[in-house]
């Protein structure tokens, strides 16, 4: 985790106090939406947005890169963005197999660094 004094750019950053998120916090978290439970090898939809808690700027000087998304370490898809062009939303229809963790995401803003948001899926 990277702390609000050090540099954004050195490592993956997260929310220092996820019940309190900054400014900042709320433009960059990828929020992750999909069922909480799923059927292993079953197909559901997740969606990864950037800026849902605040409108992430999206402009030609300030954009958001990529999208990734991972179940535990393994990884599940990638949105590549033009600069300042598209809302920075990756949606995909996955399945999984039992154990593989919860479902990460991870962005890149081109001026603020890599970003990263989970949510727990009990797969059964």
């Amino acid at each position: 985790m990277v702390l609000a004094s050090q540099d954004l750019l050195a490592g993956v950053n997260k929310p220092l106090d996820p019940c309190n998120l900054t400014d900042l916090e709320k433009k960059h978290l990828p929020i992750i939406t999909a069922p909480d439970r799923v059927e292993a090898g079953e197909w559901f939809d997740v969606a990864v947005e950037v800026g849902k808690l605040m409108a992430h700027p999206n402009e030609q000087a300030h954009f958001i890169r990529f999208i990734d998304l991972y179940a535990g370490d393994k990884y599940l898809a990638r949105l590549s963005l033009a600069t300042g062009t598209t809302w920075p939303v990756l949606r995909a229809r996955v399945r999984l197999g039992k154990n593989l963790g919860p479902l990460r995401a991870l962005n890149v803003c081109n001026l603020h660094g890599t970003w990263e948001g989970s949510k727990d899926i009990e797969v059964v």
